[in-house]
Parts: structure tokens; sequence; C-alpha cells
């Protein structure tokens, strides 16, 4: 019986051990990955960036004249939304190579982004 209760000890000592570890480590791992962050938008992405999404707009464009055959003029009103939203995002293309400033290339490209997922989000409602 005595020998039951040591092993039993044991065990649970390592395992608190671990549990602290852990702990230590997720700590530690928390504060190294806030110091790292991310890298910032640069002049030099803005080609890459346009070109990725010019690709992206042509692809979904695409699909979009494919899905507008099927549903015809009932779903004109949400057509007008995604070609409006498209719209915004070719002319946010346009302004982002123009830019030079870090902080506005940034501010573009998350407008950019976000014209494209609202355009997407609306054309979800027809697949």
């Amino acid at each position: 019986m005595a020998q039951a209760n040591k092993s039993r000890v044991v065990i649970w000592t390592i395992v608190g051990i671990l549990v602290v570890v852990a702990v230590i480590f997720l700590i530690v791992a928390k504060k190294g990955a806030a110091t790292t962050g991310a890298r910032s938008f640069t002049e030099e992405d803005v080609p890459k960036f346009v070109s990725t999404m010019t690709s992206r707009v042509e692809k979904f464009e695409r699909r979009l004249a494919r899905i507008r055959d099927e549903y015809g003029p009932e779903a004109a009103e949400a057509f007008a939304r995604i070609e409006e939203n498209l719209g915004k995002v070719r002319t946010g293309l346009l302004e982002i190579q123009e830019l030079t400033d870090v902080k506005a290339l940034a501010e573009k490209r998350d407008e950019v982004k976000q014209d494209y997922s609202s355009a997407k989000d609306v054309f979800k409602e027809f697949e």
C-alpha cells in the first residue's frame, strides 16, 4: 500500500512540473510573438498586391458572369452592389499605385480588401 502511494506522489509531481513548464512556455511564447510583429506594407509590395488582386477580381468577374446568366433580372440589385464594390476595388488598385506613405498604403490595401470581401459576401447568396 505504501508503494502505491509513493508512485502516485511521484506521478503527480511529474505532472505538476510539466504543467508549470507548459505555462511558462506559453507566457514566454506570447511575449516573443508581440515583439516580432508583422512586416509593414511598403511600396515594394504594391506591384505583387495589385497583380494578385487583379487576377482575383478577374476570376471573380468570370464566375459572376456565369451566375448572372442563371438568375437574370430578379437579382439585378444584388449584382449592382457587387459591381459597385468591384468598381471600388479597381479604383483602389489604381490609387494604391500612386501612394508612397506606408500608413496610407496600408489603409488603402485594407480598404481594397474590404471592398472585395463585401462583393464576395453578396455573391455568396447566389452560390
